[in-house]
């Protein structure tokens, strides 16, 4: 798990193609980058995001158009808008680009908020709105965590951290203990491990910098952090509106259910982690699948840290508590 960079995330090599969209709102055609395939190799979290080795398909899967700021996911770009949406749709955008000095230049988090304010605006439900929010948290957690290969669920990643625990006491250099805080912190963030990762974050101060410049590149993971908490919180309240105006079936609404649990406790907020989560584990109709996550996501809620964190965070022979 030690790989030896103290960079926030090695970003995978860029594989795609380009496909020609049609701006719906003024005809504008422009040329799109869209990843060609991908893969299962880094696993998956807990709240659903998976990972490839190559460039995350999630990067360019939101689309928007230079002229207007119309964006949408790829596959459902060309979809129908109404005539009389359009002049709403247009002043609602033209708000937005005062702000906005190249279209083409906007990262993937604030393409999906575009795109999840013109699925709200056109009707979509909100978990539809919710999972473009989901989704472009994901996008900022990319540029945070990399490529850790094979971590499969939270359990998964919670056991590879203890495991990998034993190892830092084997580290006898300021260099390579602040490259190992780095990796554990992207190893817990992953997990959802809140405190986990905080606790590795914080043990570089006082360490001599030996060159990595770790202080300026923990406050900017911080930084990457709050934003992709800013879109969870989003996601989670779109979710939890859609659950109370029983959108959907009993199955759907146990499913978002589930992912309030999970943003909540990615969130810090444990108690509502902890209804919401047993609240699906006792529904009949949730699907089973849902439930191995909830099981798997309630095993590390009674292990990982609720106010401080629950491992030895100093990157000295740092042993489970």
């Amino acid at each position: 798990m030690l790989i030896g960079s103290v960079a926030l995330a090695q970003m995978p090599p860029d594989r795609s193609a380009s496909q020609v969209l049609v701006d719906p709102l003024d005809g504008h055609e422009f040329e799109w980058s869209v990843p060609q395939s991908t893969n299962a190799l880094g696993g998956w979290d807990s709240d659903g995001c998976t990972y490839g080795s190559d460039t995350q398909p999630r990067t360019t899967g939101v689309a928007t158009s230079p002229t207007t700021l119309y964006s949408a996911p790829v596959d459902t770009f060309d979809r129908p808008i109404p005539e009389d949406k359009k002049l709403g749709l247009m002043e609602m955008l033209l708000g937005i680009g005062e702000n906005v000095d190249d279209a083409r230049r906007l990262a993937p988090f604030q393409r999906y908020e575009l795109a999840a304010s013109v699925g709200a605006y056109l009707g979509d439900t909100p978990y539809q709105t919710g999972e473009l929010y989901l989704t472009g948290a994901w996008t900022v957690r990319d540029s945070v965590v990399g490529f850790l290969p094979g971590i499969v669920g939270a359990s998964d990643a919670w056991k590879k951290l203890t495991e990998t625990l034993p190892l830092l006491a084997e580290i006898d250099n300021d260099k390579g203990r602040t490259i190992a805080a780095f990796d554990m912190a992207r190893l817990c963030h992953r997990a959802g491990l809140v405190h986990e990762r905080d606790g590795f974050l914080r043990a570089i101060d006082g360490w001599p910098d030996a060159g990595v410049g770790g202080v300026e590149k923990r406050d900017e993971f911080f930084r990457r952090v709050a934003e992709e908490n800013r879109l969870l919180a989003k996601a989670r309240d779109a979710f939890r509106a859609g659950v109370e105006s029983k959108v959907g079936t009993p199955a759907d609404r146990a499913y978002y259910r589930y992912l309030i649990g999970e943003l909540s406790r990615r969130l810090g907020d444990f108690e509502t982690a902890d209804t919401q989560l047993e609240s699906v584990a006792l529904d009949g109709a949730a699907a089973e699948e849902v439930k191995a996550y909830v099981t798997d996501i309630q095993a590390v809620l009674k292990v990982q840290g609720r106010g401080e964190s629950a491992v030895d965070a100093s990157v000295k022979g740092a042993e489970s508590k």
